[in-house]
Formats: structure tokens, C-alpha cells, sequence
């Protein structure tokens, strides 16, 4: 077996890391403290998965290099809180507070883009902080935008941060296993602030780097609105809740939908820049699918 092939790197490996990782934090803890510290599982394999790939860099350089302490930082940030027992409102103003020292950390923009970078993040990060932790909703939102955004930036040129994106997607789902189609854990900050930060950097990386155009990654980030918009449906509709791994289905569904706009906005509106096309920041290899 080939360790360094991308398919393990982005996929295997964080899939059955997080798996694994969150089934033997719940059992070692039990059924009251595991269930709530579980979702360790996703910043431990997407940390792991970061060093197997980058490296860690210090001091860091490049945008790509500067990747392992952003999901650093946003892991032992959802740990302080989750410990802390933040509510919800905490959560997302710490987040908030941590996403705009990412953006700035990040690179070198205009301030009318970085203060729209945070807007979009500050709605994204809501959305995610404000689903019920023990229903896969969040899960489905993030994974489908995880690839979505793994695509989009495989379609603008960036191997790397395809790899990273759906990295992430796989850790989330490998965690997201023990929800779906009954949950035995609670997704709940720990696991969910790398998660959306790491989407958050990958997608501003994703901007910054490739021809991308802005109006793709702007849809990749409105299907986090998909629980939003099913819950909206089913009122409108006078019906209740149905079964919890069926209304997952339907908000991946409903996320899908937008990641499909945004994969044909990236395949045919053309690129943003001319002669855009190789990441001067993804010192990578051709991958060998």
C-alpha cells in the first residue's frame, strides 16, 4: 500500500481516524462524558492528517504552511470552550474573534474583501454552532461542502487544497458515523469549530491562491444554510419532524444543490484571471488517480 497515495492521505486516513478516535474516546469515558468529548475524533484526525501532508512549519511562510496552526488553534480553541461549557452565543463571538485573526494571518488583502470574508465566515460559523449537536445536520451540511469545495479547488488548480478539503470532509463523516442513523455521541463544539474554520481557511486559501471565481465559493458557503432552509420548508408544509436520518438525508440533498451551482459557475464561467491556472502556493505533486 502506497501511504503517500492522495486517496489515503484524503481519504482513508482521516475517514477511519475519526472513526476510530471517536469510538474509543466514548467508550474510554462512558456514556456521559464520552458521548459529550467524542467529537475529539475530528480535530485528532484532521491534525494528524495535516502533519502526514504538511508538516508543521516554524515560523510558517506560505499560505499552505500557515494551514496545521489554523486547525491548531481552532482545535484547542473548540477543546477550551467545550470545557468551559460556552453556550452558544460565547461560541460563535470566540469563533468570530478567531476567524478574523485567520483571515488576517492568511494574506494580504483589501479591507472591503477580508471584512466581507468575515461576514460570510461569522454566517457560515452560526449556522453550524446553532444545529442540535446530537442530529447529523451539521455533519451533512459540512461534509457535502467539504467536497464541494474539494472539487472546486481541483477544478482551479490546486491539488493541495483538494486534498485538504476533503480531508476534512472525511473526518467529519468518519465522525458523523456515530450519529447517523442513531446518535450515540453529541457533535458539539470540540469537534465542530475545526471543522468550520478549517472550511473556512480552505475556502479563503481556495480564493486567494486559484482563478476560482468569488461567486462559487459564495454558493459552497450559502449550503449551510440547507438545515435552515428544510426547517423553513417543513413549517411551510405543517409537518413534523421526521425521522432524524432521513431529514439529514434531505439537508445533504438540499446542500448538494448549492455545491452543484457552484461547481458550474467554477466549470463554465472561466477563470478569474488570465493565465491563471498553477497555484504559485502549492508546491505539490501530480496526482496519480
Amino acid at each position: 500500500m502506497d501511504f503517500h497515495h492522495p486517496l489515503f492521505q484524503s481519504l482513508a486516513l482521516p475517514l477511519v481516524l475519526a472513526f476510530g478516535a471517536t469510538g474509543v474516546l466514548r467508550a474510554m469515558l462512558g456514556p456521559g462524558a464520552g458521548a459529550r468529548w467524542a467529537a475529539l475524533g475530528v480535530p485528532l484526525a484532521l491534525l494528524v492528517g495535516l502533519s502526514w501532508v504538511l508538516g508543521w512549519r516554524l515560523p510558517p511562510g506560505s499560505l499552505t504552511e500557515k494551514l496545521p496552526w489554523v486547525f491548531l488553534s481552532a482545535a484547542l480553541l473548540g477543546a477550551g470552550l467545550e470545557a468551559w461549557r460556552a453556550d452558544r452565543k460565547a461560541q460563535w463571538l470566540a469563533a468570530g474573534l478567531l476567524w478574523a485573526l485567520v483571515i488576517v494571518a492568511l494574506g494580504k488583502q483589501p479591507w472591503v474583501p477580508r471584512v466581507g470574508s468575515w461576514l460570510v465566515g461569522m454566517a457560515v460559523i452560526g449556522a453550524v454552532l446553532y444545529e442540535v449537536p446530537s442530529r447529523a445536520h451539521v455533519a451533512a451540511m459540512l461534509v457535502v461542502a467539504g467536497i464541494g469545495l474539494a472539487l472546486v479547488s481541483m477544478m482551479s488548480g490546486s491539488a493541495l487544497l483538494f486534498e485538504l478539503s476533503l480531508g476534512l470532509a472525511a473526518a467529519v463523516a468518519g465522525t458523523a458515523l456515530w450519529l447517523w442513523p442513531v446518535a450515540r455521541i453529541s457533535l458539539g463544539v470540540s469537534g465542530l469549530l475545526v471543522a468550520v474554520i478549517g472550511w473556512l481557511a480552505l475556502a479563503q486559501g481556495t480564493a486567494l491562491l486559484t482563478s476560482v471565481r468569488p461567486g462559487a465559493v459564495l454558493l459552497l458557503a450559502a449550503a449551510f444554510g440547507a438545515g435552515d432552509i428544510v426547517r423553513v420548508l417543513r413549517r411551510r408544509l405543517h409537518r413534523g419532524e421526521g425521522r432524524a436520518w432521513a431529514e439529514a438525508l434531505v439537508v445533504a440533498a438540499v446542500a448538494a444543490v448549492w455545491v452543484a451551482a457552484a461547481l458550474a459557475i467554477a466549470q463554465w464561467a472561466g477563470p478569474q484571471r488570465s493565465g491563471a491556472g498553477k497555484v504559485p502556493d502549492d508546491p505539490y505533486y501530480t496526482p496519480k488517480w
